[in-house]
This record gives structure tokens, C-alpha cells and sequence, in this order.
């Protein structure tokens, strides 16, 4: 069961406090991240706000305008105007394209480019700064391994990561986030029209239910498709997808000789 608006009024606590520690243990000046106009970066810019103030927090936003459409930047430059938020913003397309006259072409390859481009755009800042980066993925992406190894994978705290989906979509309520930026699908925005949905059949309020089933209560592919009454095979393809992404989230092996 997701959790209820009171429960996510003690996560928001929670989270804002983890915030504030972070920067405090670290000793850097504040936050850092990439303020993509989405409901995950909407509610991070809030959460980073409300802990640490509008002064300590910057939003990097970073199309590739060959891409992304003009909407994405409206509504991040509305989250930043609503939040008094600095931004600031690049078009990505003449970095990935000086990248890609020495490269030879590859559409997986320059996606992933794509959004290592930008983690180094926000690690170029938080060094010129003295920031923290700030991830925006939450459970649900981060467990089907919906991000860039090294992209948008590479931060220094994941402030949302332990809510799944729809506790996001919760929490954006909760923190007053614009309802239209709450409705509208996320954009992985890799590649022209991509929208970050599940791409088995399945929406993300099922693959919620089949995530929380699998990993907060440890039931096997049989029951998870008896209690969602979704086919076995579809259980299965969620579930691979988690092991087969599984080296996205793990540090670097390091070779023992000792």
C-alpha cells in the first residue's frame, strides 16, 4: 500500500533533514541539480528549498533543443519562478555535437552521451560552486534501472529514491507542485518523443505494486501475479528488468589482491 498524505508529511521531514545533513556533513554551500520541468525535479526543487532556502539551491536546466519541446523549459523556469529559484540554462546540442565530430554515430551511445553531457554540466557547477548534486530519480526508476549509468544516475544524494512513483505524485500534491506538471508523463529526454513509461504493457502504478511486492514484502513471481492479476510473464519482464540493471547501482567491483 503507498503511503498516505500523513505519512508523507513525516517523509517530507525526513527528507528535508537528510538534505540539510548532507550539505552540513559535506561542508559545501548547497544544492546543485537539474530542474527538467517533470514532477520528480519539481518535487526535489521543493524539497531542496524548504531545507536548506531558495539561496542554496540552483537548477540546472539543459535541453537538447534539436529535442526537447519548448513545454519542458516553460515549466521549469515556472517551478524555479514559483520557488525563487537560480537557474541556468544550455543547450546541450552543441556540446553533444562537438562531441559527436570525433566519434562515429551510434543512437543508444549518443543517447547515453546525452545524459552524461548534462551530469557534467552539474559536476562543472558543483565544483565552481562548492555544491552537493542532487539526483531526481525515484524507486521505481531506480530499480528498473531507468537511468544513465554515469548520467543522470551520477549524484551525491538521491533525496526521492526511496518513494516509489506514485508516493512521488503523492508528495507533488502535498507540495503544492503545479497539476499539470504532476499529470503530464516524464521525459527521459534522450531521444525525440520519449516518454519515461514502462515499456512492457505496463503503466507505472502497476509496476509500483509489483516492485513494492517483490522487494518490501518478498513474495515469488506466482504470487505477485496472483494478488495483481497481472500475466506471469509480464511479472517476470519487471522483475528481469531489476536484475539486469542491477550493475547500474553498484559501485565499482575493485580487484582484490590482498
Amino acid at each position: 500500500m503507498l503511503r498516505t498524505s500523513s505519512d508523507l508529511s513525516e517523509v517530507k521531514s525526513k527528507i528535508r533533514s537528510f538534505i540539510r545533513r548532507s550539505v552540513e556533513i559535506s561542508q559545501t554551500d548547497g544544492i546543485v541539480f537539474e530542474l527538467g520541468g517533470d514532477v520528480n525535479s519539481a518535487v526535489t526543487a521543493h524539497l531542496c528549498v524548504e531545507a536548506l532556502g531558495s539561496r542554496r539551491v540552483i537548477g540546472l536546466i539543459m535541453p537538447d533543443l534539436r529535442l526537447s519541446g519548448e513545454e519542458d523549459v516553460a515549466d521549469a523556469k515556472a517551478v524555479a519562478r514559483e520557488l525563487c529559484l537560480e537557474t541556468r540554462e544550455f543547450d546541450i546540442a552543441p556540446i553533444q555535437n562537438a562531441f559527436m565530430k570525433h566519434l562515429e554515430g551510434s543512437r543508444l551511445a549518443e543517447e547515453n552521451l546525452r545524459a552524461r553531457v548534462r551530469m557534467s554540466l552539474l559536476y562543472y557547477h558543483a565544483n565552481l560552486l562548492n555544491r552537493l548534486v542532487s539526483g531526481t530519480a525515484d524507486k521505481s526508476e531506480y530499480l528498473l534501472g531507468y537511468f544513465t549509468k554515469h548520467g543522470n544516475g551520477g549524484a551525491d544524494i538521491l533525496p526521492i529514491a526511496d518513494l516509489y512513483r506514485g508516493e512521488v505524485l503523492k508528495l507533488a500534491e502535498v507540495l503544492g507542485v503545479n497539476r499539470r506538471i504532476v499529470v503530464k508523463k516524464r521525459n527521459g529526454r534522450l531521444r525525440g518523443g520519449q516518454a519515461a513509461e514502462i515499456n512492457f504493457e505496463l503503466d507505472y502504478g502497476t509496476a509500483d505494486q509489483i516492485l513494492r511486492l517483490r522487494f518490501e514484502d518478498g513474495l515469488d513471481v506466482k504470487s505477485i501475479a496472483d494478488r495483481t492479476r497481472v500475466p506471469s510473464t509480464r511479472v517476470e519482464a519487471v522483475l528481469s528488468r531489476c536484475e539486469s540493471s542491477s550493475h547500474k547501482r553498484r559501485k565499482p567491483d575493485v580487484c582484490s589482491v590482498h
